[in-house]
């Protein structure tokens, strides 16, 4: 199946709402009504990791108006500093450029309107102690965590934490960013209490201006372990077969093993008291094994689920690791025998 000729975005797209561990639709709890109407101003915004997610969000925004900081370190400091941002677009092979602001440290006294926090999950904890000394009123921790908010809100203080979703998939070539952007679907943010806040609705409104799809969520954390499951268990089958998504898909075995163990999954999660969210998860594990199947070979077998995935894998497979233990501690906390889970995984 082709998926980006003339009509083939289209046929994507209607694939990608039923396979939301690569890319995440948005909440079926997610309100999209009133913050279209709020009088957003540009705000001051930091983000922290320059990789394919942390570039194009910077990007993005930086091109809005807002005043945006990137915060890199090492060779990537340079990079940013010296050449600015590149990304490549892989399907349409485009570039794009900007000279976004750099630094390679937080002072205790930089001041932020919000800070995004764009880096693997394994590298988050490093963060937290620099995060806690600094003033910034709102932290807003983007991607994988099947952990929860706890480690974050107990650094930092419930109060300054929020969660949210990446949209962008890719890898980085030396200091190019390869990567398509999912515009397509609703960005899902939110408290980690589920509220809709003042702050919430003007992060929305600031992504929204940037062109980005954002929808406030009042069921962000289910979001995220659900999401973060479902990744867990592909990327893990994708790293079996050497990053080669083309390779998975050959393999009938695995493909429906990562099925079976998606099922489990849906059940451990549940079994610790969290709702399956988004509602196309829920559909899409009713269809018949056999069109489940196909539709996954179909995916993996397009240039959109090597980009997607197994550039991902094969640039992150210390996150993809730490998502592994991570379900295996969830996993380990419920009664249930979970043995596809458990074969999927193996030894983390």
């Amino acid at each position: 199946m082709k998926f980006f000729d003339s009509t083939g975005l289209e046929n994507a797209k209607g694939t990608l709402c039923v396979f939301s561990w690569i890319v995440p639709p948005f909440s079926s709890s997610c309100d999209a009504g009133s913050e279209s109407g709020i009088n957003m101003v540009s705000a001051r915004m930091l983000i922290i990791g320059a990789g394919v997610n942390g570039s194009v969000c910077a990007v993005d925004l930086y091109n809005a108006g807002n005043d945006v900081t990137v915060l890199a370190r090492g060779k990537r400091y340079e990079e940013v500093r010296d050449e600015g941002i590149v990304i490549e677009d892989p399907f349409k092979n485009k570039r794009r450029v900007a000279k976004v602001p750099v630094i390679n440290h937080l002072d205790p006294d930089d001041l932020y309107d919000f800070v995004l926090v764009v880096v693997r999950k394994n590298q988050v904890a490093d963060l937290l102690t620099v995060l806690a000394h600094n003033r910034s009123p709102n932290v807003v921790f983007m991607g994988n965590n099947l952990s929860g908010p706890g480690d974050f809100t107990s650094v930092l203080g419930k109060h300054r934490v929020m969660i949210g979703a990446v949209y962008a998939a890719g890898k980085r070539d030396g200091s190019i960013i390869r990567a398509i952007t999912v515009k397509w679907f609703g960005v899902p943010l939110g408290e980690v209490d589920g509220k809709i806040t003042p702050r919430l609705k003007r992060l929305v409104g600031i992504f929204r201006q940037a062109g980005i799809k954002a929808r406030t969520s009042t069921e962000i954390v289910d979001f995220q372990k659900t999401h973060a499951a479902v990744v867990a268990l592909l990327a893990k089958l994708i790293i079996k077969h050497g990053c080669d998504t083309s390779a998975l898909a050959r393999s009938t075995e695995d493909l429906r093993l990562f099925l079976h163990a998606r099922r489990e999954a849906h059940q451990v999660l549940r079994a610790l008291g969290h709702r399956i969210i988004p509602w196309s998860e829920v559909v899409f594990g009713l269809v018949p094994d056999c069109l489940q199947v196909a539709a996954l070979r179909a995916l993996l077998n397009s240039k959109l689920g090597k980009v997607g995935a197994g550039w991902h894998c094969s640039q992150a497979p210390d996150e993809m690791r730490q998502l592994g233990l991570e379900f295996q501690a969830l996993v380990d906390q419920t009664s249930l025998p979970a043995p596809a889970v458990r074969k999927v995984l193996g030894d983390c």
